[in-house]
């Protein structure tokens, strides 16, 4: 106490030394934000991971070489054993206390083609073709005929496409004569008397010498759909509806289908219009000023798509909002030439009467796509798009999860050419007629089908002509035993609110061992990839950032300590000639630099703790949709656990000390006839 006392008096005495509390409060004030806001992101991650398609684990087969995830990254999908028996495991999973749900999962990479500029206005003239017949049909087919003559001259005139396809000199030849034959004047007279039959022969044999347009990348999850939007209740559809239960089919993310499959000239204006609303400015923003170049780059595809009468309607409003006539491509130049005046007026007019002129969005509810799998040797898999969606709250458009496109799951294995337990046993059995006997089912695999067939031969008397079997390759619908029946790669399990999801992880695992299930689990942090991977490296940066305050605090502290401690020195002279030991003056002095960290930093935590619970009580509010997914939403709820502020606390008062022990050693080594003289002086 006495030497707490005396420390208390010097501290008072001398306020330069209260340079060492303002240290200690600046630096637990902004360690208590930094970890506040740092466990804020993790809780905020936490849940988006799970409530986007993870769950609270993933279950899988612990042969595997990889682990499970749901979002991958630059490397694809894991590589992964099949769960052995997935009913039975589901079951068995589903027995464990704690779990409310198990979601079959399977992850992948697939890829499709954007299609060309002929596909688009070959599309356009079959709506018209199939209008009942009236004089304003045939006027209107009349004019695209024009114009897909003219587009098909420019396509004879390329001599390179049959070379850029990689045919054979004879399908060069076959394609050559094609589109000879589609440039004939006879040509377009059938055109006019069948129009559906001439767009057939364009779209079959001359629509593919233009090419298959832009790849697009498509990541993706194959589940059991309507389970999937059960599970996880952030699932919003956007556009379209759920594929009906049994029916194969694909939804779009939404943030991919608005940067992919739109006009890109739409989607580098949409890009604009983020960065605009967020406060930036065309005439200080580089970045943004390329974003308008290429906003005008893209016009050659633009007009490609567009027939001619739509050019003409676009020309026209235009023409109008311009002030002035000219060539649809002078005048669409002209309107793309936008500045922080403009851009708002004429984003609003695009939509409102350009965009209903163009073709929006490559493909729609409705449409068919043929997915390849970039990891399998399956060709295609042809998908009908039932619609979009998006998980809520989660970033929207810009998100990474809302990239993710869903399908059901005997389509996912269809693009993993993984075969079912049918079509495995068949292989074997055809593998056992050649003398394979025994044949290893990571071989039976490599025996990858290009499709999958269903024949159905009717009975038919036999004086009857006969009546081949017709095969329909990739069936459209599927039963629930070949939902759940085939294997499975991993399941994502949801546990109730009032369950540890470590602690039931854990069950799970040991109820497999006691079974002999080679299962295990991952949890969300390692489900979620590269993406969950942000959090770790904000816990790195506050890392190093505590590390370079840390030895702010002790170098400035130090030299302000020795620095009182050297004008002291009298002082200890008088106190050491009363009878004061050394080690009483060592105590003395580094009990004033305990006294100053801790005051300083029991500050500096209370005002961090009211400006948490007090000004950020209601969260901090997050406009950056990039970052909404790392907060959990549209707002950032900081965290200040006791711990946390204890372990602060500790933290600083114990880097004072560290800095006060020099000064204090120092001090308390002056000879008491030294320290006299030079009070004397």
């Amino acid at each position: 106490m006495t030497l707490l006392s005396f420390a208390l008096q010097s501290v008072v005495a001398r306020p330069r030394s209260w340079v060492v509390a303002l240290l200690a409060l600046g630096s637990a004030l902004l360690l208590t934000l930094g970890f506040a806001m740092v466990a804020g992101i993790s809780e905020g991650t936490q849940r988006s991971v799970i409530e986007s398609g993870a769950g609270h684990f993933l279950v899988y087969n612990s042969q595997s070489t990889e682990s499970a995830v749901v979002v991958t990254g630059p490397t694809g999908a894991p590589v992964l054993v099949p769960l052995p028996d997935y009913p039975a495991t589901e079951a068995r999973v589903r027995e464990t206390p704690g779990v409310s749900d198990v979601v079959p999962l399977e992850v992948g990479m697939g890829a499709t083609f954007r299609g060309n500029y002929l596909d688009d206005k070959l599309s356009t003239a079959r709506a018209v073709a199939r209008q009942p017949p009236s004089p304003e049909r045939d006027a209107r087919l009349a004019r695209l005929a024009a114009d897909l003559q003219r587009t098909l001259l420019e396509v004879a005139r390329d001599a390179d496409r049959q070379a850029e396809a990689f045919l054979t000199a004879d399908e060069a030849r076959m394609d050559r004569a094609a589109l000879e034959e589609a440039t004939t004047p006879a040509f377009w007279e059938r055109f006019g008397a069948q129009p559906l039959a001439a767009l057939e022969y364009l779209e079959n044999h001359v629509a593919r010498q233009v090419g298959e347009g832009e790849s697009i990348d498509l990541e993706y999850l194959g589940s059991d759909l309507n389970q999937f939007v059960r599970a996880f209740p952030r699932f919003e559809l956007v556009t379209g509806t759920l594929p009906p239960p049994g029916h194969r089919g694909l939804l779009l993310g939404h943030g991919l289908y608005e940067q992919r499959f739109k006009l890109p000239v739409a989607a580098r204006l949409d890009e604009l219009k983020r960065e605009l609303d967020r406060g930036a400015l065309l005439a200080e923003d580089e970045r943004l000023r390329t974003l308008v170049d290429r906003a005008s780059a893209e016009l050659p595809d633009l007009l490609a798509r567009v027939d001619a009468e739509r050019s003409d309607a676009a020309r026209a409003v235009l023409t109008r909002v311009l002030g002035h006539p000219g060539e649809a491509e002078a005048l669409w130049r002209e309107f793309l030439k936008l500045d922080d005046a403009n851009f708002a007026t004429r984003h609003q007019l695009f939509y409102a009467e350009l965009a209903p002129l163009l073709p929006l969005y490559r493909v729609k509810p409705g449409d068919t796509v043929v997915l390849k799998g970039l990891d399998s040797l399956v060709n295609g898999v042809p998908l009908k798009i039932w619609g979009t969606y998006r998980f809520r709250g989660l970033g929207g458009d810009s998100s990474r999860v809302n990239t993710l496109s869903l399908m059901d799951l005997v389509s996912a294995r269809y693009l993993s050419g993984r075969l079912s337990p049918e079509l495995m046993e068949e292989a074997k059995r055809d593998a056992q007629s050649l003398g394979l006997d025994f044949l290893p089912e990571s071989e039976v695999n490599l025996l990858k089908p290009a499709t999958v067939v269903e024949v159905e031969t009717p009975e038919k008397p036999s004086s009857e002509v006969p009546d081949f079997p017709r095969a329909r390759a990739w069936p459209e619908t599927f039963s629930a035993t070949e939902l759940r029946g085939g294997s499975v790669l991993q399941a994502a399990v949801v546990v109730t609110p009032e369950a540890n999801p470590e602690a039931v992880a854990l069950d799970v695992v040991q109820r497999a061992t006691s079974a002999s299930v080679p299962l295990t689990t991952v949890d969300w942090e390692a489900a979620g990839g590269f993406v969950s991977e942000v959090v770790g490296l904000t816990r790195v940066v506050l890392l190093g950032f505590s590390v370079m305050l840390c030895l702010f605090v002790v170098l400035v502290s130090a030299g302000t300590l020795l620095l009182l401690a050297q004008e002291r020195v009298g002082e200890v002279g008088t106190m050491r000639a009363v009878g004061m030991q050394r080690s009483d003056v060592f105590g003395s002095l580094l009990t004033e630099g305990l006294l100053l960290g801790g005051l300083g930093a029991g500050v500096g935590l209370a005002i961090a703790a009211a400006l948490l619970f007090g000004t950020m009580g209601d969260g901090i509010g997050v406009t950056d949709e990039s970052l909404q997914f790392f907060m959990g939403g549209p707002v950032l709820m900081p965290r200040l656990s006791l711990g946390q502020g204890a372990a602060v606390w500790l933290g600083v008062v114990g880097v004072v000390v560290v800095a006060s022990l020099v000064p204090a050693w120092r001090g308390s080594s002056v000879p008491p006839a030294v320290a006299m003289r030079k009070r004397e002086d």
